[in-house]
């Protein structure tokens, strides 16, 4: 088992599982709780709005013991690039965490686990007793994603959306 850990600085109560960088907001399946998939990777939401909290990446078989956790949710999610990384949506990848997705491009299947996302909701904390652990495993009997447009024009939005998704 190997273990990574990371304070993460979190802005509008999000941080990322981002593919290369890319942060396709709009594409966001917010039904879910914990994590929000989206057209590549995920962004996994906290319970405060602005400050640190702590990141755990593992790998290998999991020695969580029980009720050291207080949620937890899983979702498939798609690495175009095979550069999956945890990232703060404001200042980028978490120095101490490595790249996620070892086995390169495909589906993903991604656990969370949080403890303390209740302690201080929608507050801003500079650090923040909220805590996350991730786990990702190749999922190799899914298949690609559809493309959903043809078109090689870029959505003159889509820049727009992501500057004001950055920015909060």
């Amino acid at each position: 088992m190997t273990r990574h850990e990371s304070k993460l600085f979190i802005n509008e109560g999000i941080f990322g599982i981002f593919d290369n960088g890319e942060v396709p907001a709009e594409t966001a399946d917010r039904s879910g709780g914990l994590i929000a998939p989206m057209a590549a990777g995920a962004m996994v939401r906290t319970g405060i709005n602005s400050g640190n909290v702590h990141v755990r990446m593992e790998t290998g078989d999991p020695v969580s013991s029980p009720g050291e956790w207080e949620e937890e949710a899983r979702a498939l999610i798609w690495s175009p690039t095979g550069s999956l990384r945890i990232e703060s949506v404001v200042e980028g990848p978490g120095l101490d965490l490595p790249i996620l997705s070892a086995s390169g491009p495909g589906w993903y299947e991604v656990e969370v686990k949080a403890r303390g996302r209740r302690e201080n909701p929608d507050a801003s904390v500079l650090d923040s007793a909220e805590a996350y652990q991730v786990r990702l495993r190749p999922a190799p009997g899914a298949t690609p994603p559809v493309p959903t447009s043809t078109s090689s024009e870029t959505d003159p939005g889509e820049e727009a959306r992501r500057r004001r998704l950055l920015q909060g």
